[in-house]
């Protein structure tokens, strides 16, 4: 029967289970019938004799509003009329069909049993790309009016529109798209099959021509868009692009809310300067100063008047997604010319798409996430012009699934490959060839001088942005690792079996059982070599072992006793894979032509994984630190052994700055105690000419922030750190109360934030979410949303989220700083560089320890005020900031005018109440 009626449901309930006496305090639903609303229902259902104070927050319902209202019983008939022969709709089904159907039970009625349709399942799918698959976060990016989130009317009003999207977009899928997925729809939860049945069959006869998508070898793919043709102009003058950033008018007309800055001006004239004179340039801007439209503009102009490329690097992907999405769009605006930008990032970062179709000939029935990932990398390739795989948010448990389908250096490599010519790594490499502008990130810029890969086309011209992260990324690019996973998982795939099927070793060779015989064999040695191997690691590790930053175990390996049995070990896995590589010189040209290429591949990945394990653990060298890490959580043996040179200044200054005509280095931290001096050493720049400029932030920080400082906190050295960490938790809970949440607290290790975490969690009442990260999740995009989404919320951050979240507004008010951020004493690249700092006669505390907390401390004060319009408190429970020596120079790298208040913790309290009754008395 061809579904045409669907009834688009939400209920507001007292909680999450009726097993436990949960009930439904609203209902609402509109029904659709042939693509068009016919009626719309809500009513609210009186009966509950309490609604938690939380749900009361989330919802705005209240017990007075169930006052009159009808019990469940009395609206049953109508609902049960509307439901007749329709398909139930909801978003997350899981939650409102059960409710509903135990609701319906209770009152005597039987159970909902017909088809089921759940929006978030199929938002997921035909909306792959969404940042989030909320309600509400999906109304406002798909501009779907929702007016009052977490409402059952306005709830189901959205998620009805919602639905006919979803409906909507599947009609206008190409057939080789509706083809792959009218199998897939069976393993859904979502009863679809009839649906895509039939937009398949209207499809079916359908003309690509005029379409923007082409089908290929059975699959559809968005056609390539069409880069815009230029006629080529006179020079652009800089000054009259200043000119224009002082006309209000016209500039309000293309930003809205625009604010002039004459920071930004002076930084476009000196990053004009740095290009022009071929120099140096370090560039600390500000806050609010608008630090990327101040580099972009120049280097643009630049670009187009001397017909040459600019690399753009920056460390983080959100902020090469805010040049592409944002800042881009507005140059092109503000700029005479329209300059050719281009993204370029490692190959793994581009779907395959010769990988795609091995995966979609592959029929095989797998888990509900994969088949679901499989649903959503359909309909993302009918909308990709890039293939970048950051653009997908596929379900959970998805990195080996993206493994699966990332592009390598096997494939697409090769002219001969049916793909290449629509390869999307090979166009984002043509299309940085053509670019003005190429946007890449620090780790490719770095692999490509570490390496000599050249996958950036030639330039002599470079901004480093977020620069304060250049020599960490380069300790990592210039360093190695290896895994566990890495080669048990090549040892895995070739000594024992794919699926039911024989393994690739043992087809390519059943017609030679000996030789068969002595390799299986000396696989099986190997991979339980191997496994001794990282036993051992382990066991080295349990020895002095400290804690990463990840919560986890690590070490730094020193050549001992303990660290020559793990040696030993290694060598005999050596031994047993030189046999296995010998051996298979001899036996290649046995192989059969059509396995030849993927066993070569595989042998020549397991020799390049041996090289690794020969390099890390072998023969270590002088001039590189080794160490061991192991996650909190997994088998013994999941070890990763990493590699690091224990100086890269020299390596930046050889192999990148000389090679350069001129590079701007910038980011809103690069200076300790107003000076360059610690960043300048740091990137090897001590010989080279350098230009430098601070720009300050424009905002009014004495009426925007103040910083607050308990002079009672106790300190840990002498108290202990269970009395700071209870001190800490009740200073937090105090002034909770006062700002009702809206509050930041950053840890610098996860330890003290999860104990923190412990003790504050039964001190709230349930009005109030708290939110740690690896508590409720890792993912700090996930974290920062939950916190947005509650009123009254308190989130507990480390590590990332000390710099590039972006909490703009009333959501967060306050922000704490549980410790001053030193460096964890345990890191073995920090460690390496404090002994040779030492070795030397200098001081490793005030030369590398100290200028890294204060840039950390910079990079937090900068989440509290993103705006002219922010404001709020920032909390130093870390007395060392008033009491130590050197506590002043992390007050002296803020700006000169934010108040600062030391005082009891009961006084703080007054004071930041003070404040938010905006009645401060400075």
């Amino acid at each position: 029967m061809m579904l045409s009626k669907f009834v688009v449901m939400d209920l507001e309930t007292t909680g999450v289970s009726p097993a436990e006496g949960d009930q439904i305090i609203q209902i609402a639903y509109v029904v659709i019938d042939n693509g068009e609303k016919i009626k719309s229902f809500s009513s609210f259902i009186s009966g509950a004799a309490y609604i938690p104070e939380f749900v009361q927050q989330l919802t705005g319902i209240s017990l007075e509003d169930l006052e009159g209202a009808p019990a469940f019983e009395d609206v049953v008939p109508e609902v049960l009329t509307d439901l007749s022969n329709a398909c139930f709709v909801a978003h997350n089904a899981d939650f409102d069909l059960p409710f509903l159907n135990e609701a319906l039970e209770e009152a005597g009625y039987t159970s909902f049993e017909g088809p089921v349709a759940d929006t978030v399942e199929l938002s997921r799918i035909f909306f792959p790309s969404e940042d989030s698959f909320r309600l509400g976060e999906l109304s406002a990016s798909l501009g779907i009016s929702h007016d009052n989130p977490h409402q059952a009317d306005s709830d189901a009003e959205a998620a009805a529109d919602l639905w006919l999207r979803i409906h909507n977009k599947l009609q206008q899928l190409p057939a080789a798209a509706l083809k792959h997925l009218l199998s897939l729809s069976t393993s859904w939860k979502s009863d679809m099959y009839p649906i895509v049945a039939e937009a398949y069959e209207t499809a079916s006869g359908a003309d690509e021509a005029e379409s923007e998508t082409e089908t290929y070898r059975g699959i559809a793919v968005r056609k390539p868009a069409k880069a815009p043709r230029r006629n080529r102009t006179e020079p652009v003058q800089l000054k009259e692009v200043l000119a224009t950033f002082q006309q209000q008018e016209t500039m309000e007309a293309i930003f809205p809310g625009y604010i002039y800055r004459s920071g930004q001006a002076d930084m476009m004239t000196f990053t004009d300067t740095i290009f022009s004179e071929n120099e140096t340039g370090l560039a600390e801007a500000g806050t609010g100063t608008g630090k990327t439209l101040a580099y972009l503009i120049p280097a643009a102009v630049h670009a187009w008047n001397n017909k040459e490329r600019i690399v753009i690097s920056t460390e983080t992907i959100q902020l090469q997604e805010q040049i592409l999405k944002k800042e881009i769009p507005l140059l092109e605006k503000l700029l005479p010319f329209r300059p050719k930008t281009a993204l370029l990032k490692g190959r793994h970062h581009y779907a395959c798409l010769q990988k795609v179709e091995r995966l979609l000939e592959n029929q095989l029935h797998e888990s509900y996430e994969t088949m679901l990932a499989r649903s959503q990398l359909l309909i993302w390739l009918t909308e990709t012009t890039t293939g970048d795989l950051e653009e997908l948010n596929l379900a959970a448990a998805s990195q080996l699934f993206m493994k699966e389908i990332a592009s390598d250096p096997e494939s697409c490599s090769s002219p001969d490959c049916p793909w290449f010519s629509r390869d999307y790594y090979q166009r984002a490499k043509q299309q940085a060839r053509e670019a003005d502008l190429v946007i890449t990130n620090h780790a490719l810029l770095l692999t490509d001088i570490a390496h000599d890969t050249q996958v950036i086309p030639a330039y002599r011209k470079a901004v480093i942005d977020e620069a304060h992260h250049l020599s960490e990324a380069a300790s990592r690019q210039f360093g190695i690792s290896l895994e566990y996973a890495d080669m048990a998982r090549l040892l895995n795939e070739f000594a024992g079996r794919d699926r039911d099927q024989k393994g690739l070793l043992e087809r390519a060779l059943e017609h030679l059982p000996a030789q068969l015989s002595r390799l299986t064999t000396a696989f099986e040695d190997a991979k339980q070599e191997y496994h001794d191997t990282f036993l051992m690691m382990y066991q080295y590790l349990s020895h002095g072992a400290g804690t990463s930053e990840s919560g986890g175990r690590a070490r730094t390996v020193h050549m001992d006793r303990r660290w020559a049995q793990v040696q030993d070990t290694a060598a005999r896995f050596r031994a047993v894979m030189q046999d296995i590589l010998d051996e298979w010189v001899f036996l290649q040209q046995e192989a059969s032509e059509k396995d030849l290429p993927k066993l070569t591949a595989f042998f020549q990945e397991l020799e390049d994984k041996l090289h690794l394990v020969e390099k890390l653990i072998l023969q270590q060298q002088d001039g590189y630190v080794y160490w061991l890490e192991k996650s909190a959580k997994g088998p013994k043996q999941s070890i990763t052994v990493y590699s690091s040179p224990t100086e890269v200044d020299h390596l930046l200054a050889d192999r990148f700055f000389r090679k350069k005509k001129s590079v701007l280095l910038t980011s809103a931290t690069m200076t300790v105690d107003k000076s360059f001096a610690y960043m300048i050493d740091e990137l090897g720049l001590e010989d080279f000419e350098i230009r430098t400029l601070q720009v300050a932030s424009p905002f009014r920080w004495k009426e925007q922030a103040a910083i607050l400082i308990p002079e009672d906190m106790p300190h840990i050295k002498d108290d202990g750190e269970e009395l700071y960490i209870e001190a800490l938790v009740e200073t937090v809970y105090r002034l909770s109360s006062v700002t009702k949440g809206k509050m930041m607290v950053l840890f610098t290790s996860y330890d003290m934030l999860r104990r923190a975490y412990r003790l504050l969690q039964p001190m709230l009442d349930e009005s109030y979410l708290l939110i740690g990260q690896g508590v409720q999740s890792k993912s700090r995009t996930k974290l920062v949303k939950m916190f947005q989404q509650f009123d009254r919320s308190i989130l507990f951050g480390t590590s990332s989220f000390w710099e590039g979240v972006d909490i703009p507004g009333d959501d967060l008010s306050v922000l704490v700083m549980a410790r001053l951020p030193f460096p964890p004493p345990g890191d073995p690249v920090f460690q390496a560089k404090a002994d040779k700092l030492k070795e030397s006669g200098g001081s490793p505390f005030m030369k590398l320890s100290l200028p890294k907390a204060v840039l950390r401390f910079k990079q937090g004060f900068g989440r509290l005020i993103r705006n002219e319009k922010d404001s709020g408190l920032i909390v130093v429970m870390d007395r060392r900031i008033i009491t130590a020596r050197y506590g002043r120079k992390f007050l002296k790298s803020l700006p000169e005018d934010v108040a600062v208040y030391e005082e009891s913790i009961y006084d703080l309290e007054n004071r930041a109440e003070a404040w938010f009754r905006k009645e401060l008395q400075e």
